[in-house]
């Protein structure tokens, strides 16, 4: 009876194999998290976007409430009430710019985190085809001006909310202003 010896090479190449699988399950692990993480991301950027928009909304809202008062209560009020309209605009441009920017300044990070994030999960995804020796080409878009371009839209519409402050402003202040001649 012949006794069958295996060849070192083929054991090595079962170990190796052992090896890859279970760096392959870690690796497939790790991107399942990431891809959770992302999602959650996601979630909060959504919220965030939302948040954005209702304060917006109600901002607009309230200049224009502001600003009608003005044109159409022009006979009852008076010019020493100016101030007070033009204090209270001035205070809502005021809150509203600065919870504006911070929901702002927190997208924009938390994009560039989600960002990081796909990145390191294409580069498991990439280490899992190496591994499973599949040369497919993989999908990875990173894109460095992303950041700058989120915040030059935050400034824009930033300047885009003083530019309808300066309307309401100036309305309220000429429009009761007419009163004194």
């Amino acid at each position: 009876m012949a006794t069958h010896t295996k060849n070192p090479v083929d054991i090595e190449r079962v170990e190796q194999k052992e090896e890859d699988e279970e760096e392959i399950q870690k690796l497939e692990k790790k991107e399942k998290h990431l891809d959770t993480i992302i999602e959650g991301q996601d979630k909060r950027l959504n919220d965030l976007q939302s948040a954005a928009f209702n304060i917006a909304n109600y901002y607009f809202v309230f200049q224009g409430v502001i600003l009608t008062i003005v044109c159409n209560g022009s006979q009852t009020l008076k010019p020493s009430d100016r101030w007070f309209l033009f204090t209270l605009c001035i205070l809502a441009v005021l809150l509203n710019l600065f919870a504006f920017f911070k929901i702002g300044n927190k997208y924009n990070k938390t994009k560039a985190e989600q960002e990081d994030i796909v990145s390191q999960r294409n580069q498991v995804y990439q280490n899992i085809q190496k591994l499973r020796r599949d040369d497919k080409p993989t999908e990875k878009f990173i894109n460095h001006f992303e950041q700058r371009k989120r915040n030059i839209y935050l400034g824009l519409f930033i300047i885009f909310f003083l530019g309808f402050a300066v309307v309401v402003l100036v309305g309220c202040w000429k429009f009761l202003g007419n009163q004194i001649k």
